[in-house]
């Protein structure tokens, strides 16, 4: 036990101060008289609670990128007011613990508490994963990447999740995290204002303008057109809802096979089966996985398509009655099933019609109304059921306990927070147009399907042919891709590859962005195309 200089003199002034009780205690049991305190002490100069390894001073490799030794973080500077102080230890976000997530304090999630353990760390940054590191994502651990490492600087944190760019994008220097840096912030050109895409978009699988129904690789295949996309390292799942059949695509190949539903010809219907390819579906409205589990939307149902071969198909929630009621596997309803996104366990959804943000539990199997209030529409923010939609269509998850939500017909992009089911607004006024600017004074046109990268949301403009980003630190919202109209009907779309705004599209309808190719794959519907901009 190591005596400080404040319990020495307590020792001391509780021997003097025993009167002759203690001097009688101490005579009894010593042949000598007893010496004095202070010559029993052991040496009273003060000494620093720190780790017996810990420097006296931050080590001179402090700020060069690279985590050593005892440090807790190394953000490549020994800048104050990053996150990563000077030392290179971790800073505390201001605000970290008030269920707001500060993107732009360099929080990555906030729980409402300062605690560890829960999967949010006391200064706001995502908890390691057991199996982080170990180069497989793991979705259903909470992990957004996994390169096979914990260093942080190589675009996946030591937390496995997807790491802050664009802090310093525009300086005309690539610097660690970015893909280009063309010395500006302004987007549609060869470079996004977050340093990250070249926005350079081309073909992925299909052949332009050639409807069907033919697995293959590239070109060879062909596809529906419709459908929505989910995503893990190594494949891109499309629900070809033109088709009624689900569909997987090796993105290192660019190869697509059927998994579930009738492969040679397209056939509609309701069919659970243990084998996937002798299951129907019909109204496929959207998809999302746990990496093991993909969870498909349709017929007033959600369904679960195990993703390992045979690929059985079950029916998990929803009685195929129109309606809202919550409740528990087959006993709940839904009425029209748009968008969903896998978050930290939960399925959350959006039914459009209903106008509500509701959530299910692969587990209990329980269906809840998180935010809305059933039928009735509007634009208003607030918790719960005091907030308003007016057709909420799509959902995308960041991972940091905030979802964004395409208010389709609304014309705006909302924001949820999942851990105090508060809405509020992130983009668009309500007012059908075609702007870019920020937060309210961005224009949006129907906004259909979301995805996000950890520091925007990107969703695709139907009417209008084009891909739009908003960073989550500024809510900047600005076209990436693709020529619109001005927010006029009609909007004639095209089809050309290209960078930027020179791309042309023709109703892009999902989009879903893939870590390992740091790239963005469009369902391109009108061209029956996926496409893939990076």
């Amino acid at each position: 036990m190591r005596i400080t200089p404040a319990l020495a003199i307590a020792l001391a002034v509780a021997l003097t101060g025993c009167g002759s009780d203690a001097k009688k205690f101490v005579d009894a049991d010593a042949a000598e008289p007893p010496p004095d305190v202070a010559e029993t002490l052991p040496d009273l100069e003060p000494e620093a609670d720190v780790p017996d390894d810990a420097p006296d001073a931050p080590p001179s490799d402090c700020g060069n990128g690279t985590l050593e030794g005892w440090e807790e973080c190394d953000d490549g500077n020994t800048d104050p007011g990053d996150g990563c102080a000077p030392d290179c230890t971790i800073e505390l976000p201001p605000h970290c613990g008030d269920c707001d997530v500060d993107y732009d304090e360099l929080e990555q999630c906030d729980d409402c508490n300062n605690e560890p353990g829960d999967g949010c760390s006391p200064t706001c940054q995502r908890e390691r994963p057991s199996t982080c590191g170990d180069g497989v994502l793991d979705i259903d651990m909470g992990e957004q990447c996994d390169d096979g490492n914990t260093d942080s600087g190589d675009s996946c944190s030591s937390t496995c999740q997807f790491e802050t760019v664009g802090e310093e994008c525009g300086n005309s220097t690539r610097d660690p995290g970015e893909r280009c840096d063309d010395g500006n912030l302004v987007n549609g050109d060869n470079c996004n204002p977050t340093c990250n895409l070249t926005n350079t978009c081309d073909g992925f699988v299909g052949s332009q303008g050639s409807q069907g129904l033919v697995d293959g690789a590239a070109s060879v295949a062909r596809i529906g057109g419709f459908g929505t996309l989910a995503v893990d390292d190594t494949y891109l799942y499309y629900a070809d809802s033109s088709n009624y059949v689900i569909r997987r695509i090796e993105i290192s190949t660019a190869t697509i096979e059927t998994i579930a539903g009738d492969a040679t010809t397209p056939t509609s219907g309701y069919v659970d089966d243990p084998v996937g390819a002798n299951a129907r579906f019909m109204g496929t409205g959207a998809i999302t996985t746990d990496g093991h589990t993909l969870w498909v939307a349709g017929y007033r149902r959600i369904r679960a398509v195990d993703l390992t071969p045979p690929y059985a198909v079950t029916t998990v929630a929803g009685s195929g009655a129109q309606g809202d009621d919550d409740g528990f596997g087959l006993s709940a309803e839904f009425d029209d099933l748009r968008g969903l996104t896998y978050l930290n366990g939960i399925v959350y959804l959006v039914d459009g019609t209903a106008a509500t943000v509701r959530s299910f539990d692969p587990v209990s199997t329980e269906v809840v109304t998180l935010a809305g209030q059933p039928y009735i529409t509007g634009q208003t923010d607030g918790v719960g059921s005091a907030a308003r939609f007016i057709s909420p269509r799509y959902v995308a998850s960041d991972n940091s306990g905030m979802l964004y939500v395409a208010d389709t017909n609304g014309n705006k992009i909302r924001a949820f927070n999942t851990m105090t089911n508060e809405v509020t607004t992130f983009a668009g006024d309500g007012t059908v147009g075609y702007a870019d600017g920020t937060g309210t004074a961005a224009l949006i046109h129907r906004p259909r399907g979301m995805t996000s990268d950890g520091t925007s949301v990107y969703w695709v403009e139907f009417n209008q042919h084009t891909i739009r980003q908003g960073i989550f630190s500024n809510q900047r919202v600005s076209t990436l891709a693709g020529t619109h109209c001005g927010g006029t009907d009609p909007c004639a779309g095209g089809y050309a590859l290209g960078v930027g705004t020179s791309a042309l599209f023709d109703g892009p309808f999902a989009i879903a962005f893939h870590f390992p190719s740091n790239s963005l794959y469009v369902v391109d519907s009108a061209n029956y195309l996926i496409r893939r901009c990076y």
